[in-house]
């Protein structure tokens, strides 16, 4: 890929993302004249740049986009919701293309059939006829207003090619084949073989002549079809035809459930999540589970889902029943009934502001002087100079490295730095189409965009928000008759608000929904098996609301293409605790929820409690840790093989790290145990460990090669003085 070509991958995705921006603020206000001219100058650029590359089908389809707004700008036609969604199309279909590019530096095959699909809709919902320019249909061509309805509704909505293909009696004379001819046109929607004629009798048939003539229906344009029958010019006849769309009363019926694409893509998913769950032994089990991940991730790519590919990843690292949930919630189909929202690839450019660059290349400066010191202390020292003025000059070249190398570190961090608007730009699209199909009216109120993160926290924060938003839109907030009933605004609010906070950041979501009912989710819990009644009762109003976080419980009475199977509040805590951050949640029937996510500034460098166990020191993030302190022999208490300890007027459950690791047992004689306090997920959890040691802000390494698969461990790291640290993951450790 040419550097003029990845620039133009670049820029096409800020456009495409301004021209989204730019179309949403438009239809909420359509006398918003800087939205059109935003919206405008996004896709005029984005025509031009297609034009370097040759790419004649994007630069016809953003063209008419164009052409559309010229039409609300000079007033000749009014924003209407038909208009956007058209537009909409128009640019997730861009997006997808951009992607495509950036893979196989060509447009899909259909990428004709498809320009001309987006401006037939354009031109229909501008209120202009939706057929060709030349409009009716062409003499000699009457067979394509004679076609059955079912035949007709393949092409429905579409301008297209007819083709009367009528091949000469002795054409295989001439070399011609009628029937390959016909299998090579392009975007063959339709293809119908009939006699040429009245069959003779089967005594009088001359297998060496042709007696068929061919009709077929293509979405190709009229010039490829051209140079395609250019050998038979004199037996073809082509025309640009528009099929309507059937109306209620003409369209053929639907399919049986059966037939459906969409269909056959769930239960060929739900088959392979009930092979997934046939016993065996582990050797089975593990071959199944490859050709299963095999399978989903085709039917996954058949069915352009690649998007979803991540989600069946992650769930394809954890144990069993968390890839048959996965399998079973891509059957559902969320994303083809969630709005499509243009995702970017998993590489994305990185600008750099240049004074950022400016400030590197300082201090980088100022170390290379630094370091010039060291050779002269060397010879100071070989010469024998004495210790003490040594150890002066040691000390003062070490305070200048460690200052600048300190500078430089905070540099490269704020190189990674980007805003959270990055995050935020998917929300106004997701709540504008998902509130339209819900049926409610949906304010989104975005503030604190300009916040910034380092980009793998942002990669990590975007899909928790998406369920987050996704969970408030469907079952938070309440539907128009409900609100009106409670005395409520019948336009709904969701918040999402971001700031940086004690060195890290937070981000909110909020709504003024129905709220969480405590009581509910003890039910709930109690129902699912995940505690018994008398423990469920002993919870507290905060405690019991954490509840909505454990693995497959859902608040919601039914599931929905959006949400209520129970996985998206898991997977929201387990991705921002992998982060090192943690999730918090507030609620009040009948006033609203609240989340707030509160995540580091950087992965880059964490901040961890370290301490020792068995000789070897352990890390653990400093998010997690609430408290430190001895408890003395007589204040744990036994039952069977399971530990407790009373912290703060409450039961805690307390384990053993050496256990945990299955390290040999401590036999030395102690007057108490240092115990390490842990939050997981608002489950507090005490952890035996062999002694306390500092807090570090350390640079982890993931573990790789055959140690990627120890799950329990969440990276390394080199201290000060050469000891190696191990940072745990005790989630997975539990």
């Amino acid at each position: 890929m040419s550097a003029l070509f990845e620039q133009f991958v670049l820029e096409s995705r800020e456009l495409l993302e301004a021209a989204g921006a730019a179309l949403l603020r438009l239809e909420r206000d359509p006398a918003d004249k800087a939205a059109v001219n935003d919206l405008f100058r996004a896709l005029h650029t984005l025509k031009g740049a297609t034009g370097l590359f040759d790419m004649a089908p994007f630069t016809r389809m953003v063209h008419a986009g164009e052409d559309a707004l010229m039409a609300v700008r000079d007033g000749r036609a009014a924003m209407t919701g038909d208009l956007a969604d058209r537009l909409l199309e128009l640019l997730d279909t861009s997006a997808a293309w951009v992607d495509g590019l950036e893979l196989s530096q060509s447009l899909p095959d259909d990428a004709d059939a498809r320009a001309r699909a987006q401006e037939v809709g354009l031109r229909a919902a501008l209120g202009g006829p939706a057929e060709a320019a030349d409009g009716g249909t062409p003499a000699g061509f009457a067979w394509v207003d004679e076609l059955p309805e079912a035949d007709r509704a393949k092409a429905a909505g579409r301008t297209v090619t007819a083709i009367a293909y009528d091949p000469a009696e002795d054409c295989f004379f001439a070399g011609d084949d009628p029937l390959d001819l016909c299998r090579r046109i392009p975007d063959l929607l339709l293809l119908r073989i009939e006699s040429a004629g009245a069959w003779p009798p089967l005594t009088d048939l001359d297998p060496y002549r042709c007696a068929l003539r061919f009709r077929a229906l293509s979405g190709a344009p009229k010039d490829e079809l051209t140079r395609l029958f250019r050998g038979v010019p004199d037996q073809v006849a082509l025309a640009t035809v528009a099929i309507p769309s059937p109306t209620a009363e003409t369209a053929p019926p639907a399919a049986p459930a059966s037939l459906a694409p969409a269909s056959l893509a769930t239960a060929l998913l739900r088959e392979q999540a009930r092979i997934l769950g046939l016993p065996g032994s582990d050797e089975e089990t593990a071959s199944r589970r490859a050709a299963v991940l095999r399978a989903a991730r085709n039917i996954l790519a058949a069915e352009g889902r690649n998007t979803e590919g991540a989600a069946l990843d992650r769930a394809a690292e954890g144990p069993t029943p968390a890839l048959i949930r996965c399998l079973e919630s891509l059957a559902d189909g969320p994303a083809a009934a969630t709005p499509a929202i243009p995702a970017g690839p998993a590489r994305r450019g990185l600008r750099v502001d240049a004074e950022r660059m400016d400030r590197l290349m300082a201090l980088v400066a100022e170390l290379v002087v630094a370091k010039g010191s060291l050779p002269y202390l060397a010879r100071e020292a070989q010469e024998g100079r004495s210790a003490d003025a040594l150890a002066q000059g040691i000390k003062e070249a070490h305070g200048r490295i460690d200052s600048i190398v300190g500078d430089l570190q905070d540099a490269v961090l704020r190189l990674r730095l980007l805003p959270l608007s990055r995050v935020f730009d998917p929300l106004p699209r997701l709540v504008r189409d998902t509130a339209r199909r819900l049926g409610k009216p949906v304010e989104l109120h975005l503030s604190g965009g300009e916040t910034e993160a380092d980009k793998d926290i942002l990669d990590i924060l975007g899909e928790p928000l998406l369920h987050l938003v996704r969970n408030a839109l469907d079952h938070g907030v309440e539907p128009p008759e409900r609100r009106r009933a409670a005395g409520k605004p019948e336009v709904a609010a969701i918040r999402v608000q971001a700031f940086q906070d004690s060195g890290g950041v937070v981000v909110e979501v909020s709504d003024d929904g129905a709220g969480i009912d405590a009581e509910a989710v003890r039910r709930k819990a109690v129902a699912a098996g995940a505690l018994t009644a008398e423990q469920a009762a002993a919870l507290t109003e905060s405690e019991a609301l954490r509840l909505i976080f454990l693995p497959g419980l859902s608040t919601s009475a039914t599931v929905s293409d959006l949400s209520g199977r129970g996985v998206g509040m898991d997977a929201v805590r387990g991705a921002v605790e992998q982060a090192g951050g943690r999730v918090e949640v507030a609620s009040t029937p009948g006033v609203g929820t609240r989340f707030r996510l509160v995540l580091p500034l950087t992965m880059m460098v964490t901040r961890l409690v370290t301490v020792e166990t068995a000789g070897a020191l352990y890390g653990f993030p400093v998010t997690l840790v609430t408290g430190m302190q001895r408890v003395p022999h007589g204040a744990i208490r036994r039952m069977k093989h399971a530990e407790s300890v009373v912290v703060q007027d409450a039961v805690v459950p307390l384990l053993r790290l050496r256990r945990l690791l299955n390290l040999p047992e401590d036999e030395r004689e102690r007057r108490g145990e240092a115990v390490l306090l842990v939050d997981l997920g608002g489950q507090p959890v005490a952890l035996v460990v062999d002694a306390f040691r500092e807090r570090a802000e350390v640079v982890l390494k993931p573990m790789t090669g055959l140690l990627a698969r120890l799950r329990g461990y969440a990276g390394t790291a080199v201290l000060g003085d050469g000891r190696l640290l191990l940072a745990l993951n005790l989630r997975e450790l539990l």
